[in-house]
Protein backbone atom coordinates (compact mmCIF):
# COMPACT_ATOMS: atom_id res chain seq x y z
CA UNK A 1 0.00 0.00 0.00
CA UNK A 2 1.58 3.25 -1.29
CA UNK A 3 0.97 6.49 0.65
CA UNK A 4 1.45 8.49 -2.29
CA UNK A 5 -2.31 6.99 -3.52
CA UNK A 6 -3.86 9.01 -0.60
CA UNK A 7 -2.80 11.75 -0.38
CA UNK A 8 -5.65 14.50 0.16
CA UNK A 9 -6.26 18.06 0.49
CA UNK A 10 -6.12 18.10 4.56
CA UNK A 11 -2.89 15.79 4.49
CA UNK A 12 -1.48 18.94 1.96
CA UNK A 13 -2.55 21.64 4.10
CA UNK A 14 -0.54 20.02 6.97
CA UNK A 15 2.74 19.60 5.09
CA UNK A 16 2.26 23.01 3.70
CA UNK A 17 2.66 25.16 7.07
CA UNK A 18 6.57 25.47 7.07
CA UNK A 19 6.08 27.14 3.51
CA UNK A 20 3.16 29.58 4.83
CA UNK A 21 5.17 30.60 7.68
CA UNK A 22 7.23 33.42 6.42
CA UNK A 23 3.76 34.73 4.09
CA UNK A 24 1.63 34.38 7.05
CA UNK A 25 3.63 36.08 10.01
CA UNK A 26 3.76 39.04 7.11
CA UNK A 27 -0.16 39.25 6.46
CA UNK A 28 -0.72 38.92 10.38
CA UNK A 29 1.65 41.73 11.24
CA UNK A 30 0.49 43.93 8.27
CA UNK A 31 -3.14 43.10 9.93
CA UNK A 32 -2.14 43.67 13.72
CA UNK A 33 -0.41 46.85 13.15
CA UNK A 34 -3.29 48.18 10.99
CA UNK A 35 -6.73 46.74 12.79
CA UNK A 36 -7.01 49.56 15.87
CA UNK A 37 -5.64 52.48 16.75
CA UNK A 38 -3.15 52.85 19.16
CA UNK A 39 -5.23 55.53 21.08
CA UNK A 40 -8.22 52.87 21.24
CA UNK A 41 -6.08 49.83 22.55
CA UNK A 42 -4.60 51.61 25.26
CA UNK A 43 -8.29 52.25 26.98
CA UNK A 44 -9.08 48.68 26.30
CA UNK A 45 -9.55 46.64 29.71
CA UNK A 46 -11.50 43.48 28.65
CA UNK A 47 -11.32 41.05 25.89
CA UNK A 48 -13.86 38.77 24.75
CA UNK A 49 -12.89 36.68 22.42
CA UNK A 50 -15.30 34.39 20.09
CA UNK A 51 -15.75 32.36 17.55
CA UNK A 52 -17.53 29.75 15.92
CA UNK A 53 -16.43 25.61 15.09
CA UNK A 54 -12.62 25.93 14.90
CA UNK A 55 -12.70 29.57 15.21
CA UNK A 56 -13.72 29.12 19.19
CA UNK A 57 -11.27 26.66 19.87
CA UNK A 58 -8.49 28.88 18.48
CA UNK A 59 -9.95 31.96 21.02
CA UNK A 60 -9.73 29.76 23.76
CA UNK A 61 -6.30 28.47 23.10
CA UNK A 62 -4.85 32.48 22.46
CA UNK A 63 -6.06 33.35 26.23
CA UNK A 64 -2.31 32.16 27.49
CA UNK A 65 -0.70 34.66 25.51
CA UNK A 66 -2.83 37.73 25.85
CA UNK A 67 -2.50 36.95 29.60
CA UNK A 68 1.34 36.74 28.83
CA UNK A 69 1.82 39.95 26.85
CA UNK A 70 -1.22 42.25 28.31
CA UNK A 71 -2.48 41.24 31.70
CA UNK A 72 -2.25 43.88 34.40
CA UNK A 73 -4.33 44.05 37.23
CA UNK A 74 -8.10 44.73 36.46
CA UNK A 75 -7.39 43.59 33.18
CA UNK A 76 -9.94 40.84 31.75
CA UNK A 77 -9.31 38.35 28.92
CA UNK A 78 -12.04 35.49 28.39
CA UNK A 79 -13.29 33.13 25.17
CA UNK A 80 -17.49 32.98 25.19
CA UNK A 81 -18.90 30.52 22.45
CA UNK A 82 -20.79 32.19 19.99
CA UNK A 83 -24.24 31.58 20.50
CA UNK A 84 -23.63 32.81 24.26
CA UNK A 85 -22.15 36.27 22.76
CA UNK A 86 -24.65 36.72 20.03
CA UNK A 87 -27.64 36.18 22.08
CA UNK A 88 -26.90 36.38 25.90
CA UNK A 89 -24.24 39.06 26.37
CA UNK A 90 -24.65 42.30 28.66
CA UNK A 91 -22.38 45.26 29.06
CA UNK A 92 -23.53 47.89 31.08
CA UNK A 93 -22.52 50.98 30.07
CA UNK A 94 -19.68 51.72 32.53
CA UNK A 95 -17.35 48.99 31.35
CA UNK A 96 -18.73 48.58 27.63
CA UNK A 97 -16.51 51.22 26.32
CA UNK A 98 -13.47 49.65 27.80
CA UNK A 99 -14.51 46.20 26.22
CA UNK A 100 -13.20 44.67 23.24
CA UNK A 101 -15.01 41.75 21.60
CA UNK A 102 -12.96 40.09 18.99
CA UNK A 103 -14.85 37.69 16.50
CA UNK A 104 -12.88 35.23 14.77
CA UNK A 105 -14.31 33.93 10.93
CA UNK A 106 -11.88 33.12 8.18
CA UNK A 107 -14.67 33.11 5.91
CA UNK A 108 -16.21 36.08 7.90
CA UNK A 109 -19.47 34.55 6.62
CA UNK A 110 -21.66 32.77 9.28
CA UNK A 111 -24.69 34.52 11.02
CA UNK A 112 -24.25 34.25 14.15
CA UNK A 113 -20.30 36.09 13.90
CA UNK A 114 -22.26 39.18 12.26
CA UNK A 115 -24.56 38.95 15.42
CA UNK A 116 -22.05 38.52 18.29
CA UNK A 117 -20.90 41.95 16.58
CA UNK A 118 -23.82 43.40 16.36
CA UNK A 119 -24.49 43.01 19.78
CA UNK A 120 -21.53 43.89 20.93
CA UNK A 121 -21.52 47.42 19.29
CA UNK A 122 -25.55 47.64 20.53
CA UNK A 123 -23.91 47.64 24.48
CA UNK A 124 -21.14 50.00 23.33
CA UNK A 125 -18.17 47.64 22.88
CA UNK A 126 -15.89 47.96 20.60
CA UNK A 127 -15.59 45.17 17.67
CA UNK A 128 -13.13 43.71 15.77
CA UNK A 129 -14.01 40.51 13.48
CA UNK A 130 -10.09 38.61 12.59
CA UNK A 131 -11.09 37.41 9.23
CA UNK A 132 -9.61 36.85 5.39
CA UNK A 133 -12.20 38.11 3.97
CA UNK A 134 -12.57 42.26 5.13
CA UNK A 135 -15.68 42.01 2.82
CA UNK A 136 -17.43 39.60 4.62
CA UNK A 137 -20.72 40.07 6.66
CA UNK A 138 -18.00 39.86 9.84
CA UNK A 139 -15.71 42.91 8.29
CA UNK A 140 -18.91 44.83 7.69
CA UNK A 141 -20.71 44.30 11.18
CA UNK A 142 -17.01 45.20 13.03
CA UNK A 143 -15.70 48.39 13.52
CA UNK A 144 -12.23 47.25 12.89
CA UNK A 145 -10.77 44.31 11.12
CA UNK A 146 -7.85 42.24 11.38
CA UNK A 147 -7.18 40.84 7.92
CA UNK A 148 -5.10 38.20 8.33
CA UNK A 149 -3.70 37.89 4.80
CA UNK A 150 -3.74 34.36 4.59
CA UNK A 151 -2.59 33.24 0.89
CA UNK A 152 -4.56 30.90 -1.58
CA UNK A 153 -4.20 27.09 -1.19
CA UNK A 154 -5.75 24.45 -3.91
CA UNK A 155 -8.37 23.01 -2.04
CA UNK A 156 -8.11 24.55 1.32
CA UNK A 157 -10.78 22.62 2.90
CA UNK A 158 -11.67 22.15 5.96
CA UNK A 159 -9.41 24.83 6.65
CA UNK A 160 -6.37 23.93 8.48
CA UNK A 161 -4.54 27.18 7.43
CA UNK A 162 -6.85 29.24 8.62
CA UNK A 163 -6.76 27.81 12.11
CA UNK A 164 -2.91 28.48 12.09
CA UNK A 165 -3.88 31.71 10.57
CA UNK A 166 -6.11 32.78 13.52
CA UNK A 167 -4.01 31.09 15.85
CA UNK A 168 -0.79 33.22 14.73
CA UNK A 169 -2.64 37.04 14.08
CA UNK A 170 -4.61 36.47 17.49
CA UNK A 171 -0.96 35.68 19.45
CA UNK A 172 0.32 38.62 17.53
CA UNK A 173 -2.00 40.96 18.46
CA UNK A 174 -1.91 39.98 21.63
CA UNK A 175 1.57 41.07 21.84
CA UNK A 176 1.00 44.24 20.53
CA UNK A 177 -1.63 45.13 22.64
CA UNK A 178 1.21 44.42 25.47
CA UNK A 179 3.22 47.00 23.49
CA UNK A 180 0.74 49.56 23.52
CA UNK A 181 -0.39 49.55 26.63
CA UNK A 182 3.20 49.79 28.11
CA UNK A 183 3.09 46.26 29.79
CA UNK A 184 5.38 44.37 27.12
CA UNK A 185 8.47 45.43 25.71
CA UNK A 186 8.68 47.31 22.55
CA UNK A 187 9.30 44.99 19.49
CA UNK A 188 7.20 42.63 21.45
CA UNK A 189 5.90 41.18 17.72
CA UNK A 190 9.13 40.93 15.94
CA UNK A 191 10.22 38.98 18.78
CA UNK A 192 7.34 36.64 18.84
CA UNK A 193 6.89 36.55 15.46
CA UNK A 194 10.81 34.97 15.62
CA UNK A 195 9.71 32.38 17.62
CA UNK A 196 6.56 31.20 15.76
CA UNK A 197 8.85 30.94 12.60
CA UNK A 198 11.68 28.62 14.34
CA UNK A 199 8.61 26.50 16.35
CA UNK A 200 7.34 26.05 12.88
CA UNK A 201 10.70 25.12 11.39
CA UNK A 202 11.30 22.46 13.89
CA UNK A 203 8.14 20.71 12.30
CA UNK A 204 9.67 21.26 8.97
CA UNK A 205 11.90 18.17 10.14
CA UNK A 206 9.52 16.55 11.63
CA UNK A 207 6.92 16.18 9.23
CA UNK A 208 8.29 13.31 6.79
CA UNK A 209 8.31 10.53 9.58
CA UNK A 210 4.93 12.02 11.51
CA UNK A 211 3.09 11.95 7.93
CA UNK A 212 4.28 8.25 7.56
CA UNK A 213 3.70 7.21 11.06
CA UNK A 214 0.23 8.49 10.64
CA UNK A 215 -0.70 6.65 7.52
CA UNK A 216 0.67 3.47 8.89
CA UNK A 217 -1.89 3.59 12.10
CA UNK A 218 -4.84 5.09 10.23
CA UNK A 219 -4.26 1.75 8.29
CA UNK A 220 -4.53 -0.02 11.74
CA UNK A 221 -7.56 2.49 12.85
CA UNK A 222 -9.73 2.54 9.31
CA UNK A 223 -12.13 -0.01 10.82
CA UNK A 224 -13.08 2.15 13.96
CA UNK A 225 -16.06 3.68 13.98
CA UNK A 226 -15.07 6.34 17.10
CA UNK A 227 -12.94 7.96 18.85
CA UNK A 228 -11.94 10.08 21.53
CA UNK A 229 -10.16 13.27 21.86
CA UNK A 230 -8.41 13.86 25.28
CA UNK A 231 -7.02 17.27 26.08
CA UNK A 232 -6.58 19.49 29.23
CA UNK A 233 -6.03 23.68 29.13
CA UNK A 234 -5.28 24.54 25.60
CA UNK A 235 -4.81 20.99 24.47
CA UNK A 236 -8.07 20.20 25.15
CA UNK A 237 -9.16 22.94 21.86
CA UNK A 238 -6.46 20.73 19.88
CA UNK A 239 -8.20 17.81 20.84
CA UNK A 240 -11.83 19.48 19.80
CA UNK A 241 -9.80 20.74 16.63
CA UNK A 242 -8.59 17.14 15.77
CA UNK A 243 -12.20 15.69 16.04
CA UNK A 244 -13.71 18.30 14.19
CA UNK A 245 -11.38 17.00 11.26
CA UNK A 246 -12.23 13.76 11.45
CA UNK A 247 -16.36 14.98 11.65
CA UNK A 248 -15.54 17.10 8.95
CA UNK A 249 -13.77 14.92 6.28
CA UNK A 250 -15.09 11.00 7.44
CA UNK A 251 -18.57 12.16 9.60
CA UNK A 252 -17.28 9.37 12.07
CA UNK A 253 -18.46 9.99 15.54
CA UNK A 254 -15.69 11.75 17.96
CA UNK A 255 -15.83 12.96 21.37
CA UNK A 256 -13.96 15.38 23.15
CA UNK A 257 -12.74 15.34 26.41
CA UNK A 258 -10.64 16.20 29.75
CA UNK A 259 -8.81 13.65 31.64
CA UNK A 260 -10.87 13.57 34.55
CA UNK A 261 -14.55 13.25 32.89
CA UNK A 262 -13.22 10.91 30.35
CA UNK A 263 -12.32 8.60 33.58
CA UNK A 264 -15.82 9.23 35.06
CA UNK A 265 -17.77 9.23 32.24
CA UNK A 266 -16.52 8.32 28.58
CA UNK A 267 -14.25 5.34 29.90
CA UNK A 268 -17.51 3.53 30.27
CA UNK A 269 -18.24 3.63 26.56
CA UNK A 270 -18.38 0.02 25.16
CA UNK A 271 -16.33 -1.45 22.37
CA UNK A 272 -13.38 -0.11 23.73
CA UNK A 273 -10.58 -2.28 21.53
CA UNK A 274 -12.44 -0.34 18.32
CA UNK A 275 -12.69 3.51 19.99
CA UNK A 276 -9.35 5.22 18.63
CA UNK A 277 -8.79 7.09 21.69
CA UNK A 278 -6.06 10.66 20.88
CA UNK A 279 -4.16 12.48 23.54
CA UNK A 280 -2.66 15.62 23.62
CA UNK A 281 -0.22 16.86 26.20
CA UNK A 282 2.55 18.53 26.70
CA UNK A 283 5.94 18.66 28.39
CA UNK A 284 6.10 20.17 31.95
CA UNK A 285 1.94 20.17 32.73
CA UNK A 286 0.31 20.35 35.55
CA UNK A 287 -1.50 17.29 33.94
CA UNK A 288 1.08 15.12 33.64
CA UNK A 289 0.04 12.93 36.48
CA UNK A 290 -3.69 12.78 35.39
CA UNK A 291 -2.89 12.09 31.88
CA UNK A 292 -0.31 8.40 32.99
CA UNK A 293 -3.27 7.51 34.92
CA UNK A 294 -5.71 8.11 32.13
CA UNK A 295 -3.39 6.03 29.79
CA UNK A 296 -2.83 2.99 32.40
CA UNK A 297 -6.65 3.12 32.73
CA UNK A 298 -7.81 3.05 28.91
CA UNK A 299 -4.87 0.30 28.44
CA UNK A 300 -5.96 -2.10 31.10
CA UNK A 301 -9.60 -1.98 28.73
CA UNK A 302 -7.96 -2.14 25.89
CA UNK A 303 -8.74 0.87 24.32
CA UNK A 304 -5.88 1.82 21.07
CA UNK A 305 -4.18 4.87 21.94
CA UNK A 306 -2.51 8.03 19.95
CA UNK A 307 -0.35 9.94 22.49
CA UNK A 308 0.65 13.28 20.89
CA UNK A 309 3.15 15.09 23.13
CA UNK A 310 6.63 16.38 23.16
CA UNK A 311 7.18 15.19 26.58
CA UNK A 312 9.90 12.99 27.79
CA UNK A 313 8.26 11.24 30.23
CA UNK A 314 7.47 7.51 30.55
CA UNK A 315 3.99 7.16 30.40
CA UNK A 316 4.37 3.54 29.88
CA UNK A 317 2.83 2.52 26.58
CA UNK A 318 1.80 -0.37 25.47
CA UNK A 319 2.58 -2.18 22.46
CA UNK A 320 -0.90 -1.37 20.99
CA UNK A 321 -0.49 2.16 22.10
CA UNK A 322 1.11 3.97 19.66
CA UNK A 323 3.56 7.80 20.80
CA UNK A 324 3.60 10.65 18.43
CA UNK A 325 6.92 12.60 19.38
CA UNK A 326 6.40 16.31 18.30
CA UNK A 327 8.99 19.75 19.19
CA UNK A 328 8.26 21.75 21.99
CA UNK A 329 8.24 25.46 21.41
CA UNK A 330 11.17 27.48 22.37
CA UNK A 331 11.64 28.18 25.93
CA UNK A 332 9.44 30.49 27.26
CA UNK A 333 7.35 30.38 24.58
CA UNK A 334 5.08 27.31 25.82
CA UNK A 335 1.69 29.10 24.84
CA UNK A 336 2.87 28.18 21.27
CA UNK A 337 1.64 24.64 22.01
CA UNK A 338 -1.56 25.07 20.39
CA UNK A 339 -0.29 26.54 16.44
CA UNK A 340 0.90 23.32 15.80
CA UNK A 341 0.44 19.99 18.15
CA UNK A 342 -2.80 19.22 16.06
CA UNK A 343 -0.91 18.54 13.19
CA UNK A 344 -0.63 14.62 13.82
CA UNK A 345 -4.12 14.47 14.73
CA UNK A 346 -5.21 15.95 11.45
CA UNK A 347 -3.19 13.69 9.25
CA UNK A 348 -4.70 11.08 10.99
CA UNK A 349 -7.83 12.55 10.21
CA UNK A 350 -7.17 12.82 6.18
CA UNK A 351 -5.65 9.31 5.96
CA UNK A 352 -8.69 7.79 7.52
CA UNK A 353 -10.78 9.87 5.46
CA UNK A 354 -8.62 8.71 2.63
CA UNK A 355 -8.92 5.01 3.29
CA UNK A 356 -12.20 4.98 4.07
CA UNK A 357 -12.97 6.87 0.57
CA UNK A 358 -15.08 8.99 1.95
CA UNK A 359 -16.12 12.64 0.69
CA UNK A 360 -15.19 15.55 2.87
CA UNK A 361 -18.46 17.30 4.43
CA UNK A 362 -20.51 14.01 3.21
CA UNK A 363 -20.14 14.96 -0.40
CA UNK A 364 -22.51 18.02 0.05
CA UNK A 365 -25.99 17.22 -1.56
CA UNK A 366 -28.67 17.25 1.31
CA UNK A 367 -25.57 18.01 4.16
CA UNK A 368 -24.94 21.32 2.09
CA UNK A 369 -28.49 22.38 1.09
CA UNK A 370 -29.52 21.71 5.09
CA UNK A 371 -26.69 23.84 6.31
CA UNK A 372 -27.85 26.95 8.10
CA UNK A 373 -24.56 28.06 8.88
CA UNK A 374 -24.93 31.28 6.73
CA UNK A 375 -28.41 31.41 6.18
CA UNK A 376 -29.89 31.27 10.15
CA UNK A 377 -31.45 34.52 10.96
CA UNK A 378 -29.71 37.46 12.91
CA UNK A 379 -31.76 38.50 15.91
CA UNK A 380 -31.11 42.48 16.59
CA UNK A 381 -29.68 42.80 20.36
Amino acid sequence: MHKSNYSNPLQKQCLSLPDLCDDQIRGSVDGVMNAIPVEVMQKIRKIILTGCGDSYMAAHAVIPAFKKYARIFGTEFEAMRCIDVSRCLYLDDQNASATLVVAISASGAPARISEALLRAKHFGAHTMAVTNNPESGAGKSAEYVLFVGTPDFPDPNPGLRNYYASLVSLMLFAARLGEVKGISPLRSVNALSQQIREYTRSFSAALPDMDESMFRLAQHWQCFDGFDMLGDDTDHSTASFIAAKFVEVSGVMCAVCDMENWCHVEFFKSNPTETGTVIVCRSRGADLSRVKETIHQAQCIGRPILLITDSDEDFALSTSSSLCKIPSPPPGFEFLAPILNYVPGALLASYYSALNEIAYFRGGGVWAEANTIRTSRIVNA
